[in-house]
């Protein structure tokens, strides 16, 4: 029988973590109830990533996650695999001084990063900086062309909240604080904007 989880309410990054520490636990199926879509998500990704067997149902806004462990884990410090560098834009300005400058200076940083040869494998997104994947964003062009190159672009779903622009999404994913860690953990470098 499926250990039940009730991550109902719970804030980003509760229902991902009170996930993982049950699969770390050695429980070998789960049932995560969430209230929407982005930790429904979020769990999803988590399950993948620790080799479950996953399944998604909603009903009356209702998310039910089912997971099912399908290869055992024998290591359970499982080292992360490297994912090179991690560009992590926390403004949507570069510098201190002038705003105007600055707004500047970050759309040419993502434009000039589109024609580095030396290519992140991730671009995170955290506080102001979210601005940078919305509708409207004067950088949109350039983080939907990193995305095209196979960029993964993920944005602060806690910041896209505060500043009310999670509906104006336009590249990326929306993500959470567990695999925004994880992605610094888990990179050779992390260079941040």
């Amino acid at each position: 029988m499926a250990k039940k989880i009730d991550a109902r309410g719970l804030q980003c990054p509760k229902p991902v973590i009170l996930t993982k520490n049950a699969l770390e636990e050695g429980e070998s199926a789960l049932e995560v109830l969430v209230d929407n879509k982005v930790a429904c998500d979020n769990v999803t990704r988590l399950g993948q990533k620790m080799n479950c067997l996953v399944e998604s149902i909603e009903a009356d806004g209702i998310f039910t996650v089912k997971l099912t462990k399908s290869v055992k884990e024998d290591d359970k410090a499982k080292k992360h695999t490297s994912c090179s560098t991690v560009v992590f834009v926390n403004s949507n300005v570069i510098g201190k001084g002038s705003d105007e400058l600055g707004g500047a200076l970050i759309k040419a940083f993502l434009s000039t990063l589109n024609e580095s040869d030396d290519k992140p494998s991730k671009v995170i997104f955290m506080n102001a900086g979210v601005e940078m994947v919305v509708e409207d964003s004067p950088a949109l062009e350039s983080v939907m062309n990193l995305e095209k190159q196979g960029i993964e672009i993920l944005a602060c779903g806690t910041c896209l909240d505060y500043f009310n622009l999670k509906d104006k999404v336009a590249v990326g994913r929306i993500s959470n604080m567990y695999d925004i860690l994880d992605s610094f953990m888990a990179a050779d470098k992390v260079l941040t904007i």
